[in-house]
């Protein structure tokens, strides 16, 4: 598993059978001089075939993913499977295990430090391993978010705009294949340190999604999350048809977030109070909310605007806000 990793595991990627155990991040520190932090992880092969990689807890605070993985590490014998998976339901652990968006362990965001570095710091050697490891071996990476503590999310799946127009053809027919309300594309992040760049560079479609928030468990999220894998996983070809009984797919609306006036960022600090809910369709200025000062009764509210038409896909969950916070994303339909 080295390939220049420090990481390392007694788990073999080119067995057969199902194997669960662990890979393992060193952090020499001072309770645990040789210890390290020991990441689940459950392969299923069987055969020749693709082989998915599927992900959870990049963020910690999204749980979603985490559970739903889980669960199919569980339900999933290799007898099911024509090809292999690789599951890591909670690829950062310590911000999982802390319930934070960044790791506890040295701050940073993982999705926003990839390609990495074989001798950084517990995120970076993560990013790393995904990087150098798990996605060369992968003809697709499903990576399973939501909004995390900050926002709450129309529960959806989701990817980006590639550069690369191959990646962009093969994407469609899998995000279809969730067969949940809500398919999303992201077109404005030029964003080299994200997951998505990563399998980007190993050639390989992304998908991602968004199947709530708040730092809670979303349970229509949960549903939508566990079903759409098992039909994708089959229309992909890597689980038999009849392994896993899911619910019949629904009709996907087909949404994308355009460019960054999509976003719409606190224009002050203060409380939050929204004059719309998750799924609104809204109109270029229509308000979607004001701010508040709770220190300035004579202050006059702030009201946020729209700035595109669209449907509310995101809105930011704490009251609380500081001016430059992201309190809600837009998304127009792909004609």
């Amino acid at each position: 598993m080295r390939n220049g990793s420090r990481i390392w595991s007694r788990l073999d990627l080119e067995g057969q059978g199902k194997q669960t155990g662990h890979i393992h991040l060193p952090n020499s520190v001072h309770r645990s001089a040789y210890g390290t932090i020991a990441i689940p992880c459950c392969i299923i092969a069987n055969g020749s075939g693709p082989t998915v990689l599927l992900t959870g807890g990049v963020h910690g605070d999204e749980y979603e993913g985490q559970i739903a993985l889980g669960r199919l590490c569980r339900g999933i014998e290799p007898s099911m499977v024509r090809g292999r998976l690789i599951l890591v339901p909670s690829i950062n652990l310590p911000a999982a295990l802390a319930s934070t968006r960044t790791s506890p362990l040295d701050g940073q965001n993982l999705n926003r430090i990839f390609p990495g570095d074989a001798d950084g710091t517990p995120s970076e050697q993560i990013a790393y391993f995904v990087e150098n490891v798990l996605a060369p071996i992968s003809d697709v990476w499903f990576d399973f978010h939501s909004g995390g503590s900050s926002l709450n999310y129309l529960p959806l799946v989701a990817t980006h705009l590639f550069r690369d127009e191959a990646i962009n053809r093969k994407a469609g027919p899998i995000l279809d294949s969730f067969g949940v309300p809500l398919a999303l594309v992201w077109n404005f992040f030029d964003e080299p340190r994200m997951g998505k760049s990563c399998a980007e560079r190993n050639g390989i479609v992304y998908v991602a999604s968004e199947f709530g928030g708040g730092g809670s468990v979303n349970l229509d999220g949960l549903r939508l999350c566990y079903e759409g894998t098992v039909r994708a996983l089959v229309s992909f070809g890597v689980l038999d048809a009849d392994a896993i009984p899911v619910s019949p797919p629904t009709t996907t609306r087909k949404l994308i977030v355009r460019h960054r006036d999509d976003n719409i960022y606190a224009s002050s600090t203060g409380v939050f109070e929204p004059r719309v809910a998750l799924g609104a369709e809204v109109r270029s200025g229509d308000p979607l909310g004001d701010i508040l000062a709770l220190d300035d009764l004579s202050a006059k509210p702030s009201t946020q605007l729209a700035l595109n038409d669209g449907i509310v896909v995101c809105l930011r969950h704490p009251a609380l806000v500081e001016r430059g916070d992201c309190i809600a994303q837009l998304a127009g339909d792909i004609q």
